[in-house]
């Protein structure tokens, strides 16, 4: 099986299957990588699937932020998300130590994942302003993504719900 560094060389894109369904690709061509899956129309719960593998995104509380991720079928999360001050990204906190930063600046539209020396591992770009669209670029090798594929999905599950946020708020 293919480790997410290995598709660096091919162009990688986020889109959403279908407008009335909340499903959402990673793909590289026609190759589905992971799929981001929202059961429930309102829920903040997700389901990721790929790489062999699923995890379960979830808000524990409406009242924080923060994130859990566990496998599929588990009770225990096993990595979790603490958001920065002012929606300006956060950190992952992974198992092991390991620590990813996911980095926002609405200003400058940057998405991106970077390691505990900030160094840029993956990038999110806009595609078009009329669809959901991204483009995700792997900048860097980072053995502690590999291992973690779920991040990239996390992120575009956050930069969703922004999006919707400010489409609520006009």
């Amino acid at each position: 099986m293919k480790t997410l560094f290995q598709y660096k060389s091919d162009s990688l894109i986020l889109v959403q299957k279908s407008i009335w369904k909340r499903i959402y690709h990673l793909k590289a061509g026609d190759e589905i990588i992971c799929t981001l899956t929202f059961p429930k129309l309102f829920g903040t719960r997700s389901i990721i699937e790929g790489f062999g593998e699923q995890w379960e995104v979830n808000r524990p509380s409406i009242w924080k932020a923060n994130i859990e991720i566990k496998k599929q079928h588990q009770h225990l999360p096993f990595a979790k998300f603490s958001r920065g001050t002012w929606g300006s990204g956060g950190l992952f906190e992974l198992p092991n130590g390991e620590r990813l930063e996911y980095v926002h600046n609405a200003w400058k539209s940057v998405n991106e994942i970077r390691s505990q020396q900030q160094t840029i591992l993956v990038s999110f770009k806009r595609v078009s302003w009329w669809k959901s669209d991204l483009a995700v670029v792997i900048e860097n090798e980072s053995e502690v993504l590999n291992k973690n594929p779920w991040i990239v999905m996390a992120v575009y599950s956050m930069i969703l719900e922004r999006r919707q946020q400010a489409a609520a708020a006009m």
